[in-house]
């Protein structure tokens, strides 16, 4: 989780500078932090929750999710 934690520092400092390297490392420092820890998670969902834009892309990607495995379902038959 340290680590995660520094590689998304580094990538806030990166961010502002015309090199495009501070959007990976931030991502990969929150993916990192999502993979170790559960609280990183619940607090990230709790903001997403708050959102009503996020919450509209969620139910989205369900609704797609749904749709997709149904398809498979059907080709499997």
């Amino acid at each position: 989780m340290i680590t995660g934690s520094i590689l998304f520092v580094i990538g806030m400092i990166l961010f502002p500078l015309p090199v495009p390297f501070g959007l990976p490392v931030m991502v990969v420092g929150m993916l990192m932090m999502l993979k170790a820890s559960n609280k990183v998670k619940r607090h990230l969902i709790r903001l997403s929750d708050k959102n009503q834009h996020t919450r509209k892309v969620w139910n989205k990607l369900k609704v797609y999710r749904r749709s997709q495995k149904s398809a498979k379902a059907i080709r499997n038959k």
